[in-house]
């Protein structure tokens, strides 16, 4: 079809406009309308300029008029395509189009407020055909479909308020219709009474969304910006771009170039367009409140069961994220296409109909939601409430060790009963499970109330059991309570329910009805095979006798390791074989032979891998777990490799040395290959497998020495590693990696292995290995690094570190790298062949003497040893804790002074999962009595949490490891209730007693720790004080306090310098005791091991033990 360039036609001679998102441009850049991004940012000076006609514009608007964020994009004036290019990440995202990553959930008690102020208008006077008198030519052939002729300028800001349950709706309506209507009219600043600053300072779930400038953060305070808008009305400096319009560059200029540039403006108001826009937006909704979900679910649940379930949830989630950013890049492509005129607006309904995106259709996601997430949701609200009754809750299926093996309810039976044997108090069993909740929810909650009213009238108090038949293979009919006294006979009594057949699962064999009193602890018929029928011993009037566990191919859930909470992953979904029972009529309860008692927990073996940025450790631990699955590199070939970390590498073939990059492994967030020199592993990882029922490894992956951002990097870096093993029980081994053909140990390298030692006693050192990687070309020998290695332990008088053969290991990772390439079918010449087959052979024969060295390695129990380097991240962990007590201390001093008596400030503190720093953190200020505080919380955006990563080390803000809040109760103030041991004055003096002792250890450590949070403090008050209509003056008596506390400070460390105080290493752990016997600091000190154990977890990939071969250590 053949285009003629007509001035008049829609497509080519009407302007265009668009919301602004990159505000980078001018008069004069060029656009790309088909993308929605700016091409060339030349500018044009020859503008006239005009004041908009009407200039304020303000919007209240519900939730229930916008339930999606592209709703709420449309009802302040994005038109359908920027909403296309947002919702499909088209652009990079700023102002209030970031409202687009907004995760929390959007109901009747949301409100919007936004707010315009449009200050000038600024144009460029062209004409068709003749731009170029203006607006030189573009210098070579662009993508650029238009020019920015118009530009609106003025400042925008969206607040989301979230209102609070116990909170009038009503009330906060008229406030914020208040504020809505005196921005409408300009009247500024507006005039607030003391209810209405009352009812703001309540909304204090609020996120704000607009010009960078003005806004800053997302949690901006409402009542700030209120204040500050006059402010930025009469600055233009304030003043950003809010909407282009554009004309087509092929009616701007003449050249032929020109006439072939197509852009179909109509699409977008097409139906086709209008599904995308829907159907994207429902998707990421969905995706959203998946993610909550999973957020709010326990990391790890007691159950099994629960576990395998929850870890299949997260991956069907993962697996769902994927394909929603797979749709919305194809739908990117497609929609260039048919905005170019390239493809027909089909391609938009035929991609969204693909059967690979069946997963995202509506039907699917209803189906994820409600029978995996909201089972997994309710499950969990239904432990939580047994357990605040008291009542122990068991999962049947937890009990059958082997989910292939078909279990029945009377195995159950015989489980329990041989479980509760030995109890002195008597047993309540209750069969039940969610088919039977959800179907007889009114019986359930009888049943319910009954049993707990039983349990409270027995004497002495009787056990009571829930046990869940859920996920049970047979299913249960009816509601049973067994009671299992502690004289007489065990009784069983049940509900009658009338079951629907409907309801009946295809492969499920229904229970025969018990007997009504059935012996629970009847012997079993000795044979070999299972009896079909068993016989009864006489009722016993004694107390009830042990019985045997069952036996079968089952086995009891073993307890777990020393780091319990541990985060566990399912078996995939795809090769999880389903159960299937087997229909059979009924029987006579089945008592099988007894099973064996279950062994103790597998033994952890803790192995920490230490090297330089580029040394190879990821690498090296992808190798080494394939090592133990394949004996021979032909195995690896024709099998399936395990892949932990991803890895690219270049590798160069052929005669011509072809460079092909390779890619193996799925992308992981914590490995970035894309800044050559800096450390590909960006924090602490583990893996962790069992070798056999007796022992558990875990590789510690680490990030490298070395990094090429500096000093600082690296002195984070090891920061970060050595609080990592502090939170272990235990160490094993530490390898250190290095490469065998170093000319010089890096100096960073150097300073690593020196800490290491100041952190480990010499206790550890016979703990310490080598582990020499790429070695084939050094004839797998330490090489030219051996030498340098020996020169710098004698050198660090470090003699008593053996390097010797026996803790000197080499190997060969680049036989990995070829498999890695041969699995993305490149070819090698037979001799490459043959040395890669010999050297994964040498590697396998290395790795089983390096795990026989380890197994033998005494453990380093890293509670039982103490040293100067733990003592500094001891202290480190306790600088917060202990300021904040400090703070604690003066609020209540203040009130004591003001004769506040009737209140007191405590302290409370929750855990978090992410790093967190008083940088990429976001604040709130909160009212505290007589005084406001600055809280701190994690990131409400979800594409933040990893931001602290690109915080600098600049020692101007510190880390936060738990969330703390401050609360006003109702008990007489004074320092007597937190039983303190000695006054203000003797706490400071305690904690600069531990700074002495760092400063005289001369560690490559902030020697002062307590000063940036003193500083920080200081600076929040300061923020505090510049706040309009709060009363501050209990702050500013605070403020005095802080200030006063540097003047102590100094005087604390002139006189410990006079005293020449040395402290032993026992000395300075009683003073840290005693600091942390407070009981203040106590629960915070808790709630940060707390948060290190949930980054630790969210940091562990357990490797499934059908994954690699058990035959090790047997």
């Amino acid at each position: 079809m053949s285009f003629c360039f007509s001035p008049f036609k829609s497509t080519t001679g009407y302007p265009l406009e668009r919301k602004v998102i990159d505000r980078s441009g001018r008069l004069g850049s060029l656009y790309d309308a088909s993308t929605d991004n700016i091409i060339d940012r030349r500018s044009c000076r020859r503008s006239a300029r005009k004041t908009p006609k009407k200039q304020f514009i303000c919007l209240l608007f519900s939730g229930d008029q916008s339930r999606q964020v592209s709703s709420v994009l449309r009802n302040i004036g994005y038109d359908p395509a920027i909403r296309l290019s947002i919702g499909l990440r088209m652009v990079t995202t700023s102002g209030i189009s970031r409202v687009i990553d907004y995760n929390q959930s959007i109901d009747d008690n949301t409100r919007f407020l936004y707010y315009c102020f449009k200050a000038t208008k600024e144009k460029l006077n062209i004409t068709a055909r003749k731009a170029d008198k203006l607006v030189p030519l573009p210098l070579s052939q662009t993508n650029a479909t238009h020019m920015i002729t118009n530009i609106l300028w003025g400042i925008e800001f969206l607040c989301i308020i979230q209102i609070p349950t116990n909170q009038s709706t009503n009330v906060i309506d008229q406030l914020l219709q208040y504020i809505c209507n005196q921005l409408k009219n300009n009247r500024n600043p507006i005039q607030f009474n003391k209810n209405d600053l009352h009812l703001i300072h309540q909304l204090n779930n609020i996120t704000v969304f607009g010009s960078e400038m003005c806004v800053g953060g997302h949690n901006s305070s409402i009542l700030n910006i209120l204040n500050r808008i006059q402010d930025w009305q009469r600055d233009d400096n304030f003043h950003e771009p809010l909407l282009y319009t554009m004309q087509p560059l092929r009616w701007l200029y003449s050249g032929p170039e020109f006439s072939t540039i197509r852009f179909n403006r109509n699409i977008t108001n097409t139906a086709e367009a209008f599904r995308v826009d829907t159907r994207i937006s429902y998707i990421s909704k969905m995706l959203n409140d998946f993610g909550d979900t999973l957020h709010n679910l326990p990391t790890n649940f007691s159950s099994r069961t629960l576990n395998t379930r929850l870890k299949d949830a997260q991956q069907k989630y993962r697996f769902l994220l994927d394909s929603q950013d797979d749709l919305k890049e194809r739908l990117g492509r497609a929609l260039v296409d048919v905005h170019r005129e390239r493809a027909r607006l089909s391609i938009l309904d035929n991609i969204l109909n693909d059967q690979r995106y069946e997963c995202l259709r509506k039907s699917e996601l209803d189906a994820f939601r409600e029978n995996i997430l909201r089972r997994l949701m309710n499950k969990f609200l239904l432990i939580e409430k047994l357990k605040a009754d008291g009542i122990e809750n068991i999962l049947a299926s937890d009990l059958c060790q082997n989910p292939e093996t078909s279990a029945t309810i009377d195995d159950i039976d015989a489980i329990l009963n041989h479980r509760y044997s030995h109890q002195n108090v008597s047993i309540i069993l209750w069969y039940s499970s969610d088919r039977l909740l959800r179907d007889q929810e009114d019986t359930w909650k009888e049943i319910y109330q009954e049993l707990k009213l039983e349990r409270q009238r027995a004497v002495p108090r009787a056990h009571l059991v829930y046990v869940d038949f859920s996920f049970f293979g047979q299913m249960l009919e009816t509601f049973s309570v067994v009671r299992l006294p502690l004289v007489g006979r065990p009784t069983t009594q049940e509900y009658p329910i009338a079951v629907k057949k409907t309801d009946r699962p295809t492969h499920s064999t229904p229970r025969s009805p018990p007997t009504k009193a059935r012996s629970h602890s009847e012997p079993p018929i000795p044979s070999s095979k299972q009896s079909k029928s068993a016989k009864s011993s006489p009722p016993s009037t004694q107390k009830r006798a042990e019985t045997p566990l069952p036996t079968s191919k089952r086995k009891l859930t073993e307890t777990s390791s020393p780091i319990s909470k541990r985060k566990q992953t399912g078996t995939p979904l795809q090769t999880r074989k389903k159960q299937v029972v087997v229909e059979k009529p009924p029987l006579e309860p089945i008592i099988p032979p007894p099973l064996p008692s279950p062994k103790g927990s597998p033994v952890e073996i803790n192995v920490l891998l230490l090297g330089e940025t580029g040394v190879g450790k990821s690498t090296f631990i992808n190798a080494f777990v394939n090592y133990l699955k394949f004996d021979t590199l032909q195995q690896a070939e024709q099998g399936e490799p395990i892949v932990l970390i991803p890895v690219s590498f270049l590798v160069t073939v052929g005669d011509r040395f072809d460079e092909i990059i390779v890619n193996f492994g799925d992308v992981d967030s914590n490995e970035d290959h894309a800044h050559q020199g800096q450390s590909v592993t960006q924090q602490c990882k583990s893996y962790v497998f069992d070798l056999n029922n007796r022992f558990r490894l875990r590789l510690i992956d680490t990030p490298g020495i070395g990094d090429t951002r500096g000093f600082n990097q690296d002195a984070k870096n090891i920061d970060h590693i050595l609080n990592y093993i502090n939170s272990l029980p235990h160490l094993n081994a530490i390898c250190l990696l290095l490469k065998p053909n170093a000319s010089r140990l890096n100096v960073f390298f150097r300073s690593c292995v020196q800490q290491l030692i100041t952190y480990l006693t010499p206790e550890g050192y016979n703990n310490i290995l080598f582990c020499f990687t790429n070695a084939r070309e050094t004839f797998y020998a330490p090489g030219d690094t051996g030498p340098l290695l020996r020169r710098m332990l004698n050198d660090e008088h470090l003699n008593a570190i053996p390097f010797k053969k026996e803790n000197t290991f080499c190997f060969d990772s680049e036989s990995f790298r070829y498999l890695a390439a041969r699995k993305s079918r490149i070819d090698f010449d037979e001799y490459q062949k043959q040395e890669y087959f010999n050297s994964w052979n040498i590697s396998v024969k290395e790795s089983m003497r390096l795990l026989n060295f380890i197994q033998r390695c005494e453990q380093y129990r890293l509670e039982e040893w103490l040293s100067p380097r733990k003592a500094a991240l001891d202290i480190a962990m306790l600088a917060l804790p202990l300021m904040e007590t400090l703070r604690l201390i003066i609020y209540n001093a203040k009130l004591a002074e003001a004769k506040s008596i009737a209140n007191q400030v405590v302290l409370n503190s929750n855990p978090i999962a992410i790093d967190l720093c008083t940088r990429c953190a976001q604040t709130n200020i909160v009212e505290l009595g007589p005084f406001w505080y600055m809280q701190y919380r994690p990131p409400v955006l979800r594409t933040d949490t990893s931001q602290h990563r690109h915080c600098p080390t600049d020692g101007k803000h510190f880390f936060i490891e738990s969330i703390v809040t401050y609360e006003l109760i109702g008990l007489p103030a004074g320092l007597k209730v937190e039983q303190w041991q000695s006054s203000f004055r003797n706490f400071l003096f305690k904690c600069d007693r531990l700074v002495h002792y760092l400063r005289q250890q001369k560690l490559p450590v902030q020697n002062d720790p307590f000063q940036a949070i003193l500083e920080r403090f200081l600076e929040e008050e300061q923020e505090i004080s510049q706040i309009r209509n709060i009363d501050s003056t209990a702050n500013r008596r605070l403020c005095e306090v802080l200030n006063s506390i540097k003047r102590i400070r100094q005087e604390n460390s002139q006189q410990l310098f006079v005293a020449n105080e040395n402290l032993s290493i026992y000395e300075l752990y009683q003073i840290i005791d005693e600091l942390t016997a407070i009981q203040t600091v106590k629960k915070q000190v808790d709630i940060i091991k707390t948060s290190r154990q949930l980054k630790m977890v969210e940091n562990e990939l357990i490797i499934p033990a059908n994954l690699i071969k058990k035959r090790l250590f047997v």
